[in-house]
């Protein structure tokens, strides 16, 4: 029954078609309701604890992940025949539960050391036109947070807009040079290059729903993937902004609990445990109702849902949390070895 704790996607995912049948405008309450949710969620602190057996826990995003990809095929579907007025809604709603809740059952499949569950959580991704994620997320993410190296670490006085602008490409160029170095050896390179299978993919999927549906299901998909992009790169933005590790004599300094911003509130219930940052790069791999608090790891003064909304104001955004940064910048620094393996394999 402890698992019951983690249901809350299921709910707000299910609540965008009960909202289309009473009106058009009826599901833009859905991300305004998850928004309420999180942040008076953020602000509590009730004991989280652990659970068990994992498998339970493991299997809800399992069952999520079918869930959401059937409503984001039910509302293309309505959308291709919808008023101007129910697409955006219906575009607004599930873009940003897409983001959150998809995301997040998608961040926790890659991560899997079981094949079958690391190829859900990718078609999960092409749920959001977004499946190269996976690659720049685990092999460079992982291994470079905290560093120029990673092009979804936001830097010290970067705002959100700035950010978005160049994180976007530069991990799509990040998974291309890793599938590039990955591949160069092997007989038809080209054709093992799994973000080449990613634009083919993600392509037959639009052009399946202009077959089926028109363009302005294929225009809906669009959208929505477009702003489920940007909930989760607002999410990367807060993750680990300003945070900096360093080299010494060539040797990268060791990701420790203070290059990530934490949310220790029961909001975590509905991010599958995501504000428990720093112990997420720790041991990446493990599933989710296990990971711990870190005590002493930088804290995000508003959560994750108060950041992601400052974070839209780049001054107030600054003026939050620059002065933060400092005293962690100028904590003492130890030497130590960068981790060189990849967080996990894919498929």
């Amino acid at each position: 029954m402890k698992a019951l704790r983690y249901s809350g996607p299921f709910l707000f995912v299910l609540l965008i078609p009960l909202l289309c049948a009473v009106s058009d405008a009826a599901p833009f309450l859905s991300p305004l309701a998850l928004l309420v949710a999180l942040l008076v969620t953020e602000q509590l602190r009730l004991p989280l604890g652990q659970g068990a057996p994992s498998a339970i826990f493991r299997g809800l995003p399992v069952l999520y992940i079918p869930l959401q990809l059937s409503v984001t095929l039910w509302a293309a579907r309505e959308a291709a025949m919808a008023s101007p007025l129910a697409f955006a809604s219906l575009a607004t709603s599930l873009g940003i539960c897409t983001g959150v809740f998809g995301m997040l059952a998608a961040h926790e499949m890659v991560h899997s050391r079981t094949h079958w569950r690391r190829v859900l959580g990718t078609a999960m991704l092409t749920g959001m036109s977004y499946r190269h994620f996976r690659i720049a997320h685990v092999h460079n993410h992982h291994r470079f947070a905290a560093t120029d190296r990673d092009a979804s670490t936001a830097r010290m006085g970067e705002g959100f807009y700035a950010f978005l602008v160049r994180t976007v490409p530069a991990q799509a160029a990040e998974a291309w040079r890793f599938e590039r170095r990955r591949c160069c050896n092997r007989p038809f390179a080209m054709l093992q290059n799994r973000v080449g299978h990613d634009i083919f993919i993600v392509s037959a999927a639009y052009a399946a729903l202009l077959l089926l549906w028109g363009w302005r299901a294929a225009a809906f998909f669009a959208a929505q993937s477009i702003l489920a992009i940007i909930v989760l790169e607002l999410f990367n933005y807060v993750a680990h902004y300003g945070m900096t590790r360093v080299w010494f004599g060539g040797t990268l300094e060791p990701l420790s609990d203070h290059h990530s911003w934490n949310s220790p509130g029961t909001g975590n219930f509905l991010i599958f445990n995501m504000g428990r940052h720093s112990d997420h790069h720790h041991r990446p791999a493990i599933s989710y109702e296990h990971l711990q608090p870190a005590p002493g790891a930088p804290e995000l003064p508003l959560g994750y849902a108060g950041s992601i909304l400052l974070a839209l104001a780049p001054p107030l955004w600054r003026a939050v949390m620059d002065h933060r940064i400092k005293p962690l910048a100028a904590g003492s620094l130890e030497p130590g070895y960068a981790d060189e393996s990849p967080a996990a394999t894919m498929p």
